[in-house]
């Protein structure tokens, strides 16, 4: 059963749902958005709170997809060296059987 709990971000409290034992990790979630903020109100001037937020989930999801890129060409990049190893072994068995 979840639990409602309240994170501050900018100044204003936002309740939140979260399993027994997360507070911790829903705090951080929520330290990691407040800092985002603050550096996009810094950074662009932008004084409306609304703007801000959207503005920081944007950066933020930018952020994810960057990663999830370069992870798909990571493990793209393994799979093809599997690839590799398999033909390699596979010929090496095939000529020494």
């Amino acid at each position: 059963m979840k639990n409602v709990m309240y994170v501050q971000i900018m100044g204003h409290e936002y309740p939140v749902e979260a399993n027994p034992g997360d507070e911790l990790y829903v705090n951080r979630l929520a330290q990691f958005v407040e800092e985002k903020m603050r550096e996009m109100k810094q950074d662009s001037k932008i004084v409306d709170s609304y703007k801000l937020a959207v503005m920081a989930a944007m950066n933020i999801t930018d952020e994810l997809f960057r990663i999830q890129e370069a992870k798909g060409s990571t493990s793209k990049t393994f799979e093809g060296k599997a690839d590799e190893w398999i033909k390699i072994l596979d010929h090496a068995l095939q000529s020494g059987a």
